[in-house]
């Protein structure tokens, strides 16, 4: 059996077990080095897949707003059958360069029993969320004679930088800025028995030239053809996002009833 003091002098021998100090600091550096290189790598992960996030999230309420714009302007319409004691049956198109009023023929009855039917106003607008522009939509489920005002608004997408609407003329091949169709205007123009100036009610017994010169007066208070949508959003660090399509008006004269 060896000495203890011998079995010492073998323990303590160097490049026996162990690590020395410098041997710690150069590994815990490479350790530290890695892991920084690594936080760096999920860092710049993490904020790619919250940009990717939030342009789809862009993407998505641009394309829901613009196709709820288009399906709506794809059911616009005004009636030239307008009852003289009962104006709330009166219809209009007004479209400026940033906002649209029209009544339409999709309006969805939500609520049992509500005397409500398929007609009804819809307005497209810009507002305001806290400092930022937004894009509303007010409808109103029931025709009466002041369709610019009441119904219900809601908000369809925020971020807005810019909305701009543009309004097809087809006699005149090109695209105007405003469009305006009052069919109480229509009313106020006509009146009742002068079949030889304009009767903005047509009436199933009156003669095919009376017929044929209301249809033509008809032609002044026409829709357009096609409207224009440009939609600009904006994200937190102020890139932009624009978004075109091109709605189709299907009944773009007035209808007789």
């Amino acid at each position: 059996m060896r000495p203890a003091a011998q079995r010492q002098w073998r323990v303590g021998r160097p490049g026996t077990g162990g690590f020395t100090l410098m041997e710690v600091l150069v590994a815990v550096g490479l350790l530290a080095m890695l892991s920084a290189l690594m936080y760096q790598g999920l860092v710049l992960s993490f904020r790619a897949r919250e940009r990717i996030a939030r342009v789809e999230e862009i993407n998505h309420g641009a394309r829901m707003a613009l196709r709820r714009i288009v399906g709506d302007l794809s059911m616009a319409f005004v009636s030239n059958h307008m009852n003289r004691e009962e104006p709330a049956t009166t219809t209009l198109f007004v479209g400026q360069s940033d906002s649209l009023t029209f009544s339409y023929l999709g309006h969805e009855r939500r609520r049992r029993g509500a005397r409500e039917g398929d007609q009804g106003v819809v307005e497209y607008r810009l507002g305001r969320d806290g400092g930022g522009l937004t894009i509303e939509r007010r409808e109103k489920p029931l025709l009466d004679t002041d369709p610019e005002k009441g119904g219900t608004v809601e908000t369809l997408v925020t971020g807005v930088q810019e909305f701009r609407v543009r309004y097809w003329d087809a006699k005149a091949e090109d695209w105007k800025d405003e469009w305006k169709v009052r069919m109480e205007d229509a009313l106020k123009a006509g009146k009742a028995g002068d079949a030889g100036k304009y009767a903005p009610v047509l009436t199933p017994t009156g003669s095919a030239l009376q017929k044929a010169s209301q249809q033509k007066m008809l032609e002044e208070y026409r829709l357009p053809e096609r409207v224009y949508l440009r939609l600009v959003l904006v994200d937190d660090e102020g890139n932009r996002f624009p978004f075109e399509t091109e709605a189709r008006v299907h009944l773009v004269f007035p209808l007789a009833y």
